[in-house]
């Protein structure tokens, strides 16, 4: 990911101009003077509606910002200060940031839920209504889950510090378990990188917890997480165990290798490694995958030398997932001495992700015509792989032969994957593009 976010917003902006949709404007049917007048009704019906239609006006007006600031603290009814603080989300105004955080502490529970999704809401309304949502069972974690996941913030938008630290308070302290997964969820969303110190003492809270914590130290993306995963490798938890592996794979926190490379050599779980919990990512049976494997797959996410000789003796493994992890491993680490023996199974492998993988170990060795292979995918039921794949090109520029494909659906895909990717090379190859589509 690159660092410069001036690169970043610029490179967004030019696939806004190129994929731009066009909004409607909700029908105002009350006036601003109406509504601020029924905020201060007797009747707490009219005072929530009143309440909730200022926020769907969307206007930074000050009076009506002052106006639900004072609702949010004030009011006795304690769904109208919900309202007020969910409108106040809406509009974005910060001035009333000292009254949203403040709800953090509100009597009520059901209110501090809904003032952390309103300081959500300040940065992101994108799909966030899961953060208040009670969440049933324990879903496989998603192994092409990527930072740029549509429920986190963008890598150049700057939350305030105070945002996240006080959130990850709510994280750490609340005394109602809803309240503080909201909060870990809202962490996640808001890359809160400051409050991850808070998120590891709510390690020490129940199952659901952890599972909860060590998801948002994947959004957040922050490698100053990894000191605290390692303990939990080996938790008799088996859910826990293996979202501590993954998430230290997917931060690719080095540190981690030895002990990854302990667990890998303990071998599978002696008994009820296969649990189904619901659809798999890839297809197939669902299950959470024994010891071993969870440890394989962590270290093949991050590619470290020290791993290679696990990689190759998983390379013709029976399991098609431990065949992949291990081709992916390699792939990672890039040694094109590699190269001639990958290319020979290419040519027997049977399992379609497995043989993805390949093609995109021989591309990541140095072979940069077989990017053709996993391009290729984007308009597949295989599109996450060779998605998460793609993120991780050698070279912005073996993209852009694709950004002129005859397939709209992957000149999008590619050019939003270079949105993510790109630098100032990128910039001046989409402007002459975007500068066509504006004439067009």
């Amino acid at each position: 990911m690159p660092t410069n976010k001036k690169i970043i917003v610029r490179i967004l902006a030019l696939l806004v101009a190129m994929l731009s949709f066009d909004f409607a404007v909700r029908a105002e049917t009350q006036s601003l003077e109406t509504l601020l007048a029924y905020l201060k009704s007797p009747n707490p019906g009219t005072r929530r509606d009143a309440a909730h239609k200022l926020g769907e006006r969307r206007v930074r007006n000050q009076l009506a910002v002052e106006a639900l600031a004072v609702a949010a603290r004030k009011d006795e009814d304690r769904e109208v200060r919900a309202e007020a603080l969910q409108s106040l989300g809406m509009i974005k105004d910060f001035s009333a940031l000292p009254e949203m955080l403040d709800a953090l502490k509100d009597q009520h529970s059901d209110v501090r839920r809904v003032a952390i999704r309103a300081l959500v809401a300040l940065y992101t309304e994108h799909d966030i209504d899961f953060i208040t949502n009670r969440r049933a069972g324990w879903n496989l974690f998603n192994p092409f889950l990527d930072t740029n996941d549509h429920e986190i913030v963008e890598p150049y938008v700057t939350v305030e510090t105070l945002i996240v630290t006080s959130i990850g308070e709510s994280a750490r302290g609340d005394r109602e378990r809803d309240v503080r997964i909201s909060a870990i969820r809202a962490l996640g969303v808001l890359r809160g990188t400051a409050a991850i110190p808070q998120l590891a003492d709510a390690l020490s809270a129940d199952q659901d917890l952890r599972i909860e914590v060590l998801r948002a130290f994947i959004k957040i993306g922050n490698q100053s997480a990894g000191p605290y995963l390692i303990p939990f490798f080996r938790d008799s938890d088996h859910k826990v165990r293996t979202q501590a592996m993954v998430a230290a794979g997917m931060l690719k926190y080095k540190p981690a290798v030895e002990p990854l490379l302990s667990v890998y050599g303990l071998g599978p779980e002696r008994k009820g490694t296969i649990i189904k919990v619901g659809e798999r990512v890839k297809g197939g049976l669902a299950y959470l995958p024994p010891r071993d494997e969870a440890a394989l797959w962590a270290l093949s996410l991050i590619g470290d030398e020290r791993s290679e000789q696990t990689f190759v003796e998983n390379m013709t493994d029976k399991d098609a997932d431990r065949r992949q992890y291990s081709i992916e491993g390699l792939a990672r680490i890039a040694d094109p001495r590699y190269q001639d023996q990958i290319s020979r199974l290419v040519l027997t492998e049977k399992n379609n992700d497995v043989k993805l993988a390949e093609y995109w170990a021989l591309y990541k060795m140095g072979s940069t015509t077989n990017i053709q292979f996993i391009v290729r995918k984007l308009e597949t039921d295989q599109e996450g792989q060779a998605r998460a794949y793609l993120m991780e090109s050698n070279s912005p520029a073996d993209l852009f032969p694709y950004i002129r494909s005859s397939s709209k659906e992957v000149r999008q895909k590619v050019i939003e994957i270079l949105g993510r990717i790109g630098d100032q090379e990128t910039i001046r190859e989409l402007e002459p593009i975007v500068r066509t589509s504006s004439a067009s």
